[in-house]
């Protein structure tokens, strides 16, 4: 048994309690309170607890109690279809708050058979149902979920669209003219992450136009280990030479991680 499983297993609070108080944080955007303890247990009576509050009059009660289902079992998914169904009675919800639960959780279930309902709420108005349609429809090879996360990733808001380039880069196998080019444009990103995954995703899928792309983020002040992830999956020896250089340039000694994958980067540049 994991070091955490034992947390989980010793802690002396009923399930009730524990969901208690995450409601009363979760309201003012504290939520220091984990619910782990109670998706650890995933029995009826956490199942019949989150229903509960799913079934309240008030919002962010029917907010707290998507959070409780999103998760049970988070190895098995105890209650799949029904914490599912769940979930889904939770979409027509009029509260950005509980759209916001009862999206993030539906990625957690991962169940197809809710891609036609989390496409309706693709162009919503808030930000944060937005956010959680993005992990709702991640990790899907269906044509839609895939359209929806090219649409996601040109987004106002910049979380939306680095959650949307990760989940088209390197979270789907599919590969298409389309998921290439919105890939291709990500790379105009300001945030490094999002170029770092749009990076990824094109070198994945051989897109030889990251050759260029990665010579050209390599002239920025910083490296990013997604870079270095990108030039080992296309090896090319047109990036051994920069990869040298960076090697003789970057101090790495506190970066053990990020030492490793260059090492890898290096030799797979050379060996083709």
């Amino acid at each position: 048994m994991s070091q955490f499983n034992e947390k989980y297993k010793s802690d002396p609070r009923s399930s009730r309690e524990i969901i208690q108080l995450y409601r009363s944080e979760i309201e003012d955007d504290d939520s220091s309170t984990s619910l782990a303890t109670v998706h650890y247990r995933s029995s009826q009576e956490e199942f019949d607890l989150g229903l509960e509050y799913c079934q309240s009059e008030d919002r962010w009660d029917r907010a707290t109690g998507a959070d409780v289902l999103a998760q049970l079992d988070w190895e098995k998914k105890a209650f799949y279809k029904e914490t599912v169904d769940v979930l889904l009675s939770l979409l027509s919800d009029e509260n950005t708050e509980v759209l916001y639960c009862a999206t993030v959780g539906l990625g957690h279930r991962h169940d197809a058979r809710a891609i036609p309902d989390l496409l309706k709420l693709v162009d919503h108005e808030s930000e944060d149902v937005r956010y959680g349609v993005v992990h709702g429809l991640s990790r899907y090879e269906d044509p839609g979920a895939i359209a929806a996360l090219i649409t996601l990733s040109k987004d106002s808001d910049e979380d939306i669209r680095n959650w949307a380039i990760f989940g088209l880069g390197s979270q789907i196998e599919t590969d298409t003219p389309e998921i290439r080019q919105a890939l291709f444009e990500a790379l105009d990103e300001p945030h490094d992450e999002a170029r770092g995954e749009a990076l990824v995703g094109l070198a994945e899928r051989g897109d030889e136009r990251v050759v260029s792309a990665l010579l050209e983020e390599w002239q920025l002040d910083s490296v990013g280990i997604l870079s270095l992830e990108a030039a080992e999956l296309i090896a090319d020896p047109r990036l051994n030479e920069t990869l040298i250089d960076l090697q003789k340039s970057l101090n790495l000694d506190d970066d053990a991680r990020m030492e490793a994958q260059l090492e890898r980067s290096l030799k797979a540049c050379a060996q083709k």
